[in-house]
Formats: C-alpha cells, structure tokens, sequence
C-alpha cells in the first residue's frame, strides 16, 4: 500500500534550488558561508512547497553544505549554522515530513583502495551530522549502493562492503540503507548483506528492472520489507521509469503510472513510502497524483 510520495531536492516548479556550490578554486571560507546560507534559505522554501501541496516524503540534495567532507571546507557549520538548522528541523518534524540523503556515485565504501574508502566515510560522516543536526530520527536515511567488483567476485565485493560498513561510527551505521543497483548486485544479493549488517534495504523498481534477482520479486519483496524495523520506520521504494532510448536503468522526466501498478501488484500489502526518482522532480510527483486520481489511488497519509 503507498503511504507517501516523494521527491528529490530541487522543486523545479517554483525554481528553487537547495545544492549552489562554487568551484573547488574559489572555496574560501566567506564564499562556502555565503552558500550554505543561500542552500539552507532555499531548503526553507522548498519546506514551504511541500507543506503547500501536502508531501510529506523529500530527499536532501549532498550539496546542501558544499564541499562538507572535503578538506577545503574547515567550517563547523553544524555549530555555526546551528540556529538555522535547528529551525529547519523543528519545520520538519511539524510538517510530519521524512527526509533522506543519498550520497553520489563516489561514495564506495567497498572499494579495494583506502583512500577512496576513506573519502566514502567521510562523506558518510557528514550527512549522519547534517541529519543530526536537523534534529530527524532514524527513519530519515543515508541510501548507499554497494560498490563495485574491482576485478573480484560478488562475494568478495560484497565482503568488504560489509566490513568497511561495520567500522563505521554509530551515528552512520544507524541510518545506513542499500539500494539494489541496475548493473551488479541484484535485489536479492543486497538482502543478503543487510542481513548481515541489520540495515534495511530500499527496494529500486528500475534497477530491478535492468538487473532482475534470479527469484521472483514477488517473494523478494517481503524479506526486504522485512529488513525495516520500527525504528527504521516505513520501508522505502524508488520508484522511476526508464528514459527513452536511454541505457537500461537512466531516469525518464516523469513516472508512467503503469510502473506504480505494477509495483504494487507485487509489493506485499504492508504501508510503504515511494520515493520518486524522476528529471521533473516535483512536477512528476503532481502529475502522477493526477493520473493515479482517476484511478482511485492516492497515497494513505493524504487521508489522514
């Protein structure tokens, strides 16, 4: 059943954007504050289009404090943006809102080389303490993939995932998901870590999509559900449709409605948020709001 829709970062209907950065040349300590300042201001605005149309599901773009985990950026902007933060998350948590973070493509914390490795959990680090800082429970996440193969066997990669994941602080472990990706580990193999580190799986129904378990989702479905506990809150889905003439797996602008159908006839019946996935970010969400009415479908939490 479809609890909440979401989306991602940018609310392209109203031009807002939360993710300004400057180049890595011209990060001084005015310009990276002058940015944050800018980012956070916008993020309140985007708290404010959410409120208006009644979603309650958002994903916080990476580059919300820029270069946060690079060492260029030497501001303690958890203490100096304290206030605002602070505010920010009191506006969340009024809202009933749920928020995540998905770090980029180079966050891989199984690769073979420390460096690259080290780079991922100082990245991890810094959107544990901007969560924190926002005051949001452990139902908001941190979406990883698991990495690559770096020449080796799928067990292996996924091996070193699992040992790199259990060094993490607490503060990251505890809001920690993977995400079946649409080329290396399926739906099924990411079970099989989680598992092994008590974090929840979020379920991608495009990279499914493009990389299918050998099983029946049907019946891999339930053990990823099964994966979020009551702390974890609300097991989540990505849900987008494939580009077309694009690779197998690239996001198209909006979300067909068929994909949704199709998920939730082999989702099990239990409550799940749906974050959307999609280059038309807020106007995918309206649109298919308005395609799944005549439907009648409409997410749970708009009839409370």
């Amino acid at each position: 059943m479809l609890a909440r829709l979401g989306f991602v970062a940018s609310v392209l209907s109203e031009g807002i954007t939360t993710s300004r950065a400057c180049r890595l040349s011209n990060a001084t300590g005015d310009r990276l504050r002058a940015l944050i300042a800018e980012n956070l201001a916008a993020l309140e605005r985007a708290l404010a289009f959410l409120e208006r149309h009644h979603i309650r599901l958002y994903r916080i773009t990476s580059n919300l404090i820029p270069f946060a985990s690079h060492p260029v950026n030497t501001i303690a902007w958890w203490d100096e943006f304290g206030p605002a933060l602070r505010r920010l998350g009191t506006r969340i948590r009024d809202l009933g809102l749920r928020v995540s973070t998905h770090p980029g493509q180079y966050t891989v914390l199984n690769s073979p080389h420390e460096p690259i490795v080290r780079n991922a959990i100082a990245e991890l680090v810094y959107h544990a303490r901007l969560l924190d800082a926002l005051g949001t429970d452990a139902t908001s996440k941190i979406v990883v993939h698991t990495g690559g193969l770096y020449g080796g066997s799928k067990p292996d990669a996924l091996d070193r995932f699992c040992g790199n994941a259990r060094a993490l602080p607490d503060a990251v472990l505890r809001r920690l998901v993977i995400e079946n990706d649409d080329r290396l580990f399926d739906a099924d193999e990411v079970v099989r870590a989680a598992r092994a580190l008590g974090i929840p799986v979020v379920f991608d129904w495009l990279h499914h999509l493009a990389n299918p378990c050998r099983r029946a989702i049907g019946d891999v479905l339930p053990e990823i559900f099964d994966t979020w506990t009551a702390a974890d809150g609300r097991p989540k889905v990505h849900l987008s449709s494939q580009a077309a003439g694009g690779r197998p797996g690239a996001h198209a602008g909006f979300v067909a409605a068929a994909d949704l159908l199709a998920l939730l006839q082999v989702a099990p019946d239990d409550p799940f948020d749906c974050m959307l996935e999609a280059k038309e970010k807020d106007r995918a969400l309206i649109r298919l709001r308005a395609e799944l009415a005549p439907l009648g479908l409409r997410e749970l939490d708009l009839e409370a």
